[in-house]
């Protein structure tokens, strides 16, 4: 096979053009620190690529939610805290007025707490979270608890609200009003009373691959026990009693009053059934919460190996990247020191 001296140049070039791309491709490696920079490039490491990333992605997405189920339910926790105080401090007044040393005048000092008291259970029942109120149930951006005037037969009777319905509107009530005219005065305000049976409104977080948490607590469920007591209701009958009433109002399910009588002393059962109902709640609470942290920790871990993968993946090994560059480098001066000997040759230079 006859070599020309055109075939000689033409394959100089070529290799040249070849020894550049590869070092332009081994500095772009280099430089990126990745292994592909087109699809084509590999189209394997790019498969692997998009499922990787959609991991680590989705990890980072549950990472945050958790992060943010368990700062609602710490910011709940706190409020649970200090409205089980509220209550201690009720049922230590309830003591201190039972005990019959009091006179009129401590015992409506006693009164003025105990209003306070109530005030601060409502308050602290608004606790909100990142502008969210967390015992309000789906509607959280409405403060849920609040207060109300009923008036019966000339006579104002305070009533909380929750979601803007009258908590238990047959609660206690002076047994010195009018029976007629409280169930005339109730019935007409039927429609505007909170119905206990209404369905739960669970806030979820979706904490993992196919894992969600309730983060919330729904303010009724906290104030009101197994047995239906109310904890405004008894602070209610505790008001009562602080004001010398004997006995205590309430309608039963067919809107029929019925008069209660009782003492100050009666009023410490149901602060202890509301204490437990606290309990209760905060326990069940702290077990959610405590199952967050975990999921925490296993998203740590998964985000972990999802991004050891992807790197796996997509990273280049920088020492090895770097040889490839020098051989590279090497291997295009040479064939420029070569190229330029052989195209620089012309027919004169083989003339003797």
């Amino acid at each position: 096979m006859r070599i020309t001296n055109s075939m000689l140049v033409t394959n100089t070039i070529r290799n040249i053009a070849s020894n550049t791309k590869r070092l332009a491709e081994a500095s772009e490696r280099q430089s990126t620190q990745s292994k592909i920079s087109l699809p084509s490039d590999d189209p394997t490491v790019a498969t692997n690529a998009v499922k990787y990333r959609n991991y680590v992605s989705t990890v980072a997405q549950y990472q945050e939610n958790v992060d943010n189920a368990i700062s609602w339910m710490s910011v709940t926790e706190g409020a649970i805290s200090d409205l089980s105080d509220v209550v201690q401090e009720l049922r230590d007044k309830t003591v201190q007025a039972a005990n019959g040393t009091m006179s009129d005048d401590d015992l409506a000092a006693i009164k003025s707490e105990v209003e306070q008291l109530k005030e601060a259970a409502i308050e602290i029942l608004n606790t909100s979270y990142a502008g969210r109120y967390v015992f309000a149930g789906y509607a959280a951006d409405a403060a849920p608890f609040g207060t109300t005037s009923v008036t019966v037969g000339g006579e104002t009777v305070d009533k909380v609200t929750f979601r803007e319905q009258i908590v238990n509107l047959g609660g206690p009530v002076s047994g010195d009003l009018d029976a007629t005219e409280l169930e005339s005065t109730y019935a007409a305000e039927a429609a505007n009373a909170y119905d206990a049976a209404s369905a739960a409104q669970p806030i979820k977080y979706n904490i993992g691959f196919g894992s969600e948490i309730a983060v919330n607590v729904e303010g009724q469920d906290l104030v009101t026990n197994a047995e239906g007591t109310n904890l405004f209701d008894t602070i209610d009958k505790l008001l009562l009693g602080l004001d010398g009433q004997t006995s205590y109002q309430t309608l039963d399910a067919a809107g029929k009053a019925t008069t209660t009588a009782f003492a100050l002393t009666d009023v410490l059962g149901d602060l202890d059934a509301g204490l437990s109902q606290i309990s209760a709640v905060w326990a069940d609470l702290g077990a959610r919460e405590n199952y967050a942290k975990l999921a925490k920790n296993r998203l740590s871990d998964d985000a972990t190996v999802y991004t050891t993968l992807m790197s796996n993946n997509e990273d280049v090994d920088i020492a090895e990247a770097t040889t490839d560059v020098s051989t590279a480098q090497t291997v295009y001066d040479a064939s420029l020191t070569v190229g330029a000997k052989a195209i620089t040759k012309t027919l004169l230079d083989y003339i003797v």
